[in-house]
């Protein structure tokens, strides 16, 4: 808008306050689209909170809806010396007894010794194969290829053909092996290290050498017949346990599909026929944890949406969402939600406050912990039934508001994400609607510059001819004749 740096120069008319006051006037208009903007605005900032609230509740409901949360135990080692456990899904209260017969192991190869680590060695191709050497115990050897590991070939040339380049080639090359130099004091020697332990990750080395001699001193082919110039100096193993009597053999000493839900780590081989006793117990304190973070994340629901709609009585003030629809409608059908019954749930288990959640008088929740421990105490309860979704088609609750809340927030047609929108369209509106009114202010004020200007001109000169004629009329009655 323009501004009056001076005006009534002439005609003593305070034209800048009539100005402003006229401008003030005009302004109206402009004031009520920027306090409905800022209706619009502290609409968006509690639908924002109310989102994130129910974003939360959402997130309580997906671990009530898994059934992990309900099948949790703890794992006790009578010696920790031989193995330990841990829980690593779902898992029921039980007792095993394991025994040690063998650590996994990986296979190590040696090769000769040579003078210098920077001596020239050989040139050639170095391919290396993963498989398994036949442990039947009398000849003849073979050995069956393990087709999750790639072959790898490696050349061998005057860039890399000392001790040294063949190490940096096989570990630059991302092979099953790791190289190192080991000294000796008398020779330098390379040793060879699978990357992975057992029987399926043995090596078979064969080389092709092409013009320097020497690289032959690598081979390694534990088969009948096959030309072994390294030696194993450590075998490879398999781990083999047994679980109640019955016996397991993997590759690696973690071993977390013996038992269902239990990794099992081992250390040490147990003595013979020794078992060691593994005790699973029930864990309650997920499920108690879980359903009081469901319990609080709703109330958070129920307080930013009773907060946000209330109406004062003895101010006669309502709140910034008083009388939406949207909001009342989200909590509605989230305590109708979780006041039905599960269909087809067990016999007692089938609404919340079987398990101790119950609406107290201000529409809150509240978990009644000694309800709980009673329920979880009793072994013909299915829990989990009351909270997942199972097989047969049951929906427990905390798939229930899963879905609904998703329903609320997520998606272009989601309830919560239609409301935004649309006030953010009407933001946008309102904000085009401000550019129009803030041009036509300044057009006005240009305007009433303008016309005041000219009137001050106007009046600033005829209050100089009245003045000239004033002057002139009193001279002539002082003439004398």
């Amino acid at each position: 808008m323009a501004t009056i740096s001076s005006a009534g120069v002439g005609s003593n008319l305070d034209v800048k306050t009539i100005i402003s006051q006229l401008m003030t006037v005009e302004q109206l208009p402009l004031k009520n689209l920027e306090k409905k903007e800022a209706s619009y605005q502290s609409k968006l900032s509690a639908y924002g909170s109310m989102k994130s609230a129910l974003s939360n509740l959402q997130t309580a409901a997906q671990t009530l809806n898994l059934s992990s949360t309900f099948t949790s135990a703890t794992a006790s080692v009578a010696d920790s010396s031989i193995f330990s456990a841990s829980v690593s899904g779902a898992s029921g209260a039980g007792s095993y007894s394991v025994e040690v017969k063998s650590l996994a192991q990986a296979q190590k190869l040696i090769s000769s010794g040579v003078a210098s680590k920077t001596a020239t060695v050989g040139n050639g191709t170095i391919t290396l194969d993963f498989g398994t050497y036949s442990d039947s115990g009398s000849p003849p050897v073979t050995f069956t290829a393990n087709t999750t590991i790639a072959q790898k070939s490696i050349t061998i040339d005057s860039s890399n053909n000392t001790l040294e380049g063949i190490r940096d080639a096989i570990n630059n090359a991302n092979t099953g092996m790791t190289a190192t130099i080991i000294n000796d004091g008398t020779n330098f020697k390379l040793s060879l290290s699978s990357k992975e332990s057992g029987l399926a990750n043995s090596a078979k080395i064969t080389v092709v050498e092409s013009g320097a001699a020497g690289l032959s001193m690598l081979a390694y082919n534990g088969t009948t017949g096959g030309t072994s110039n390294m030696t194993q100096n450590v075998e490879p193993k398999n781990a083999v346990i047994k679980v109640d009597g019955v016996t397991i053999t993997k590759s690696t000493n973690s071993i977390s599909d013996a038992i269902s839900g239990v990794t099992l780590n081992l250390t040490k081989e147990s003595a013979l026929n020794v078992t060691t006793k593994l005790t699973l117990t029930t864990d309650n304190s997920k499920v108690s944890t879980a359903l009081t973070a469901f319990v609080t994340a709703y109330n958070a629901v129920n307080k930013q949406i009773t907060d946000a709609t209330a109406y004062n009585v003895a101010t006669g003030k309502g709140s910034v969402l008083t009388g939406d629809a949207t909001a009342r409608n989200i909590i509605t059908q989230i305590r109708s939600a979780l006041t039905s019954a599960i269909p087809g749930g067990t016999a007692g288990l089938s609404v919340l406050s079987d398990v101790g959640i119950n609406f107290q008088s201000d529409g809150t929740l509240v978990l009644k912990s000694d309800k709980l421990s009673q329920t979880l105490a009793d072994p013909s309860k299915d829990l989990k039934r009351l909270f997942i979704a199972n097989a047969d088609g049951t929906v427990g609750f905390g798939s229930r508001i899963n879905s609904l809340v998703s329903s609320m927030i997520f998606g272009k047609d989601a309830t919560l994400n239609g409301r935004i929108e649309g006030i953010n369209s009407s933001i946008k509106d309102i904000g085009t609607q401000k550019t129009k009114e803030n041009y036509r202010l300044t057009q006005v004020e240009n305007r009433y510059t303008k016309q005041f200007s000219a009137l001050d001109t106007m009046i600033s000169n005829m209050t100089s001819t009245s003045n000239y004629l004033t002057q002139q009329l009193s001279a002539l009655q002082n003439t004398s004749y």
